[in-house]
């Protein structure tokens, strides 16, 4: 099962004061529960966390992490961007969706939660959306989401 992480929300997960669901995330893809999908411009934005770059080196190593390719990830955002497709700016997140076919996915960005749930942009199967911009305790529903197996499709590196 793959999950594609919103800069916006990494300190919730690699920071030292992680909320409860961040704690949760971070355990399930740090266990090996789930893979985390990366790739071009969403990369280098996490990589500006320090934490999640330690992490992330240990994390390849180890298979929790799926590292796309970059410059297709870039290429697909690019290509997003020129169609004028996305409510939000974040178009190389909807570009990892695609090329790699993660489905869940961590943000507390409400523009770019509704990108993920229109299926004209993440389908087969629609993108499920992990947040916690209302409440930062661990509920029933991101139990749910993390043990959902069908969230993750082919592609990377």
């Amino acid at each position: 099962m793959c999950a594609i992480l919103d800069a916006n929300v990494a300190g919730q997960v690699f920071g030292t004061d992680r909320p409860p669901a961040g704690e949760a995330f971070f355990s399930w893809i740090h266990e090996g529960r789930g893979r985390l999908m990366v790739g071009g411009r969403l990369l280098r934005e996490l990589d500006r966390n320090g934490a999640f770059r330690e992490w992330r080196r240990q994390a390849v190593l180890a298979g929790r992490i799926m590292l796309l390719n970059d410059e297709a990830v870039d290429d697909r955002a690019n290509q997003l961007e020129r169609e004028n497709t996305c409510r939000s700016d974040d178009e190389h997140v909807v570009a990892v969706a695609q090329l790699g076919g993660a489905r869940l996915l961590y943000s507390n960005d409400g523009d770019l939660q509704a990108d993920f749930g229109d299926n004209a942009l993440v389908d087969q199967p629609r993108g499920k959306v992990y947040s916690t911009r209302v409440r930062d305790n661990l509920t029933p529903v991101h139990r749910r989401l993390l043990a959902n197996r069908s969230l993750c499709g082919s592609g990377g590196r």
